[in-house]
């Protein structure tokens, strides 16, 4: 078996609504968006009209208010598995003190928390709002790593906060943030960006 089968296999056995909640994405480049709470893959946008298309509750669903600055973007991907972890179809339900969305494929395991949402560029209320998403992400990795025993059938781990594109890149706060959680997690890069770009097996 391949790893993405491996570690499909792990999730189905630690998380019984797994399969419900499991999506496969096999487009090469794909977005995924917050609508009402929950993470969901963007299936097409209509430039023309600014709405967008996502699947909810299984029925195609035309959503306006399309915002280009409010994606996670996946890129040169082959197969991915997407796993929304908030909301109403997600993996735990409504739970906001974990992360929005995990999602893996034959190389990689990732945690993605979003806070496009954020308006303020006050330096205290940027720093507030990373250290709650790292919060988030923490809570997420803890809890995988409980259920699955850390075994991620060898992928590596990746962690993201998806932020503004007004929040100041590299900074000193950010660095120091990233430095104490790899220091926490030994192994697991922590990542500002909005943005992965997969790697080819």
């Amino acid at each position: 078996m391949s790893k993405f089968d491996d570690i499909k296999e792990l999730l189905s056995n630690a998380f019984p609504n797994f399969a419900d909640i499991l999506q496969i994405e096999l487009r090469e480049e794909f977005s995924v968006t917050d609508y009402k709470g929950q993470s969901f893959i963007i299936l097409s946008i209509q430039f023309e009209d600014n709405t967008f298309f996502i699947s909810l509750n299984g029925v195609e669903t035309i959503v306006n208010g399309f915002d280009s600055r409010k994606l996670f973007n996946i890129m040169n991907a082959t197969k991915v598995a997407f796993i929304p972890i908030d909301g109403k179809q997600g993996l735990l339900r409504f739970d906001d003190s974990h992360c929005d969305f995990v999602f893996f494929d034959e190389t990689d395991f990732c945690f993605v928390e979003l806070k496009l949402n954020a308006e303020s560029e006050e330096e205290r209320a940027i720093r507030k709002n990373r250290i709650k998403a790292i919060g988030q992400l923490k809570n997420t990795i803890d809890l995988f790593n409980d259920k699955l025993g850390r075994n991620y059938a060898g992928l590596n781990l990746e962690a993201y906060v998806c932020t503004p594109e007004f929040y100041p890149r590299f900074n000193a706060s950010w660095q120091k943030l990233a430095i104490e959680f790899v220091e926490e997690y030994e192994g697991i890069e922590l990542f500002e960006r909005n943005n992965k770009t997969c790697k080819k097996i």
